[in-house]
């Protein structure tokens, strides 16, 4: 071995021995992720901190916590009036969410909707009790002109004929506009909606009432659409029928 002046190198053999070395997994708790885009903003969450866009307006918010305990008995019927209304709406929230007025602020169409129903579905706090206010209820809010209900009638147990009347006055947009009916039941929670149903000038429909229905109050409401789509009428409670 080659010596340098008074040095002389030394070599170990347990270094020649590759070493085994364990490596620990890293374990992170990722607190949530953030994403900024050019084309819709930003979104995602970190902790509790919620970062959404909204029709162009960023917000952010603080998630609530989770639930430790029982709801209160007035939670519980708020959260059974939420419940209510959603289904209530359930078969004309399509219909809803495009033509229930327009976007107030953050509030869109459904929002608004939504809001009509939950007002008219009153709460009792002190028996406990939720009640619809059937006559105040509405699906439609539009600025075309409005049915005007004439009669409802139970030809069979299971169909409903309801008449309007022909108010278009000979108008050719008018009389081309179709019917939009929605049928409720006493103590049932969902309703029947009946799109595109007859044009103005027919005056009359007959609808076929679904089997939970049968044998129980019924109550209608009428709304109008143009052939375009793009433009309806207030809806009008038509009364109830048993």
């Amino acid at each position: 071995m080659e010596t340098f002046g008074n040095f002389c190198p030394v070599l170990k053999m347990d270094s020649l021995i590759p070493q085994l070395y364990t490596i620990n997994q890293l374990k992170t708790n990722i607190m949530g992720k953030i994403y900024d885009s050019l084309l819709s903003g930003t979104s995602g969450r970190t902790g509790r901190i919620v970062v959404a866009n909204m029709f162009g307006h960023e917000f952010s918010k603080i998630r609530p916590r989770k639930r430790t305990s029982a709801p209160t008995a007035k939670q519980q019927l708020i959260q059974q009036r939420m419940r209510k209304s959603a289904l209530f709406m359930q078969s004309y929230r399509g219909y809803a969410c495009d033509h229930y007025g327009r976007r107030v602020g953050m509030k869109s169409c459904y929002n608004l909707a939504m809001t009509n129903l939950m007002t008219n579905f009153v709460i009792d706090f002190v028996a406990g009790t939720i009640t619809p206010q059937y006559p105040s209820i509405s699906f439609s809010r539009g600025a075309l002109l409005a049915a005007v209900p004439l009669n409802i009638t139970l030809p069979t147990p299971d169909t409903l004929t309801v008449t309007w009347q022909d108010n278009s006055a000979g108008h050719p947009l008018r009389e081309t506009d179709w019917v939009q009916i929605l049928i409720a039941a006493k103590d049932e929670p969902l309703t029947s909606f009946v799109e595109n149903a007859a044009q103005r000038t027919a005056g009359t429909y007959t609808a076929n009432v679904p089997a939970q229905m049968i044998g129980k109050e019924l109550y209608v409401w009428l709304a109008f659409r143009n052939m375009v789509g793009d433009m309806v009428s207030n809806s009008v409670y038509a009364g109830s029928i048993i």
